[in-house]
Order: structure tokens, then sequence, then C-alpha cells
């Protein structure tokens, strides 16, 4: 027979909150923490729209 997990066919609502975190871990693995990635976000918004910027005021200057 093949191995099955017991909590396949389990709902959602039964699972205990162990077990989301354990899983959680499967699905956040190889990801950069949260704030490193709104600080990334952020950054090239704002570098972007210091380009657009300065490249209107380059233009029409």
């Amino acid at each position: 027979m093949i191995p099955v997990e017991s909590r396949v066919f389990t709902s959602p609502v039964r699972m205990s909150g162990r077990t989301d975190y354990a899983r959680m871990s499967d699905y956040s693995e190889g990801k950069w923490p949260v704030w490193v990635r709104l600080a990334t976000i952020i950054g090239l918004s704002a570098g972007l729209w210091g380009a657009i910027i300065w490249a209107a005021v380059a233009l029409f200057s």
C-alpha cells in the first residue's frame, strides 16, 4: 500500500494550531522576510518616481 498522510482528508477547521505553523513553514521556505519585501517595493517605487521627476525637470527646464 501507498502510505497516506492522515491529515490530507481532514477539514482545515479540525487541524490544530501547531499543524498550521508546520504547514506554513513548507510554503514560506525560500521567501524573504516581509519587511525586506516591503522595503524593496517601497525603495524601487521611490527610485522610479525620483527618476520620472528628475527626467521631467531635466526636459522642461
